[in-house]
């Protein structure tokens, strides 16, 4: 590879690498400002509430909503499960990164 060619490719590769780690940060500050949400919901799914919403809503007493995916067991489960494997792969990374 010559000169030019290799600080071009080294130019693309810091420039993409720079931009994937600014779109990483903006993404990780939004997780962390609905945090307070997320916690909300797991908190809802746990409680009483969400058992009778669901009960209600299986037995058409809640005739407005045609649909409440919150209400499905596998709706919030998935994403909690998703969650996790997604923080596991974030230390995952953090730590090959940090190896460096």
């Amino acid at each position: 590879m010559k000169q030019k060619e290799r600080i071009e490719k080294m130019e693309k590769i810091l420039f993409n690498s720079s931009k994937l780690l600014e779109e990483l940060e903006e993404i990780l500050g939004k997780i962390e400002e609905d945090s307070k949400n997320y916690d909300e919901l797991i908190k809802y799914y746990y409680s009483k509430n969400w058992t009778k919403d669901k009960e209600d809503f299986e037995k058409d007493l809640l005739p407005n909503m045609e649909s409440a995916v919150v209400l499905t067991e596998d709706g919030i489960y998935d994403m909690m499960t998703a969650s996790s494997g997604t923080a596991i792969h974030m230390l995952e990374l953090a730590t090959k990164i940090l190896k460096r």
